[in-house]
């Protein structure tokens, strides 16, 4: 069985990462697989090129913590 994905979408990066790239983004995605959850983070504009990627297995702990310390950053951000 393949990976289903609940995040796919390319985001801006930071810039001094991308060197002389403009516009940098990073694909990052949320999926699972074989019964885990997975975090994803490509390479600088390198979208579905399984090209040096970062892949984290999050349990349910580490996810509910990373949901936390996101919506604590939009509540500083002003939007909750």
């Amino acid at each position: 069985m393949g990976a289903n994905f609940q995040f796919d979408k390319m985001l801006p990066s930071i810039d001094i990462e991308a060197k002389s790239i403009t516009d940098p983004k990073r694909q990052v995605q949320v999926f699972t697989h074989d019964g885990e959850l997975w975090l994803r983070i490509g390479a600088i504009n390198q979208e579905d090129s399984g090209v040096d990627r970062v892949t984290v297995k999050l349990s349910a702990q580490h996810a509910k913590e990373i949901i936390a310390a996101i919506e604590s950053g939009i509540a500083y951000l002003g939007g909750g």
